[in-house]
């Protein structure tokens, strides 16, 4: 291991391991906000193992999924308003029924 002299300290020269670059979605970055706030020791052990940002990208892609299945399967179900004639209707209740997938989903992101 290489040491650095700094005011007659040997520090070592530690580096984190080269990482491609993650994209995050909405809910990994959800994921990465949570472990940071809240699980401070465990996202330093994820990150320096290298396991933080590609287990928040799968959480992330794991939830994106999930919720669009269940708003699909929620769409099915509801009785939507006819999208050409009441458009803001439709539209309001395509919102709402994204929230309500959304809510489903939502514990899985704060699990440890």
């Amino acid at each position: 291991m290489m040491y650095t002299n700094v005011i007659g300290y040997q520090i070592p020269n530690l580096s984190l391991p080269k990482a491609k670059k993650t994209n995050l979605n909405r809910y990994g970055r959800m994921r990465l906000d949570y472990l940071e706030q809240n699980e401070p020791n465990l996202c330093d052990q994820m990150m320096l193992e290298g396991t933080l940002l590609p287990s928040c990208r799968k959480m992330g892609l794991d939830a994106q999924q999930m919720v669009d299945k269940t708003l699909h399967d929620l769409m099915q179900k509801a009785q939507m308003p006819d999208r050409k004639t009441n458009p803001l209707g439709w539209a309001q209740m395509c919102n709402s029924l994204k929230q309500q997938a959304e809510e489903m989903i939502l514990p899985m992101l704060y699990e440890e």
